[in-house]
């Protein structure tokens, strides 16, 4: 010890002592995952993402391979890759290019589109509703119609809780 002492000379902190402060001096990090427990690593948080903007996470590739026609698709419906520039804590450090995870794309566009698209899904929904409650109203020829006053109609548009007799 007094050997230590003599090569850094008296009062000079030894060399695992300057690691430790530098290590302490140095901003607290916290684990994302904790416990074992794996958090969403598709989570992005709304606050990150730009006003105006929708994100999506978009297949890249499957089993490796890609899928030129799916791009162009995307392309056409308005989605174009996220750079990890812009969110660097979502990417190993050093990485450029679009943000890749287990070969699904982090995509976004314009909300309006978004808004768009999500009006002719729902659109599309109840057409197919709408087309399947006619197909059940509509009867065989040479039976009974299924909207008779005697009978009850059991064709619901709502969800409730079914009663059950003990």
């Amino acid at each position: 010890m007094e050997a230590d002492i003599e090569k850094r000379g008296p009062g000079r902190p030894r060399k695992e002592d300057e690691v430790r402060s530098a290590i302490r001096t140095a901003p607290i990090r916290e684990r994302k995952r904790k416990g074992g427990q794996i958090a969403d690593k598709y989570y992005i948080d709304p606050r990150a993402i730009p006003e105006g903007t929708s994100y999506e996470w978009k297949r890249h590739t499957v089993y490796g391979a890609s899928d030129p026609s799916y791009e162009i698709f995307m392309r056409e419906q308005g989605w174009e890759p996220v750079s990890s520039e812009r969110h660097p804590d979502l990417v190993a450090e050093g990485h450029k290019g679009p943000i890749i995870r287990d070969g699904l794309m982090l995509m976004e566009r314009p909300i309006e589109l978004t808004r768009e698209a999500q009006a002719e899904d729902r659109a599309s929904a109840e057409e197919v509703v709408r087309v399947k409650k006619q197909q059940l109203g509509e009867a065989p020829a040479g039976t009974l119609p299924r909207e008779a006053p005697n009978l009850q109609n059991y064709n619901r548009t709502s969800y409730e809780a079914m009663d059950i007799d003990p």
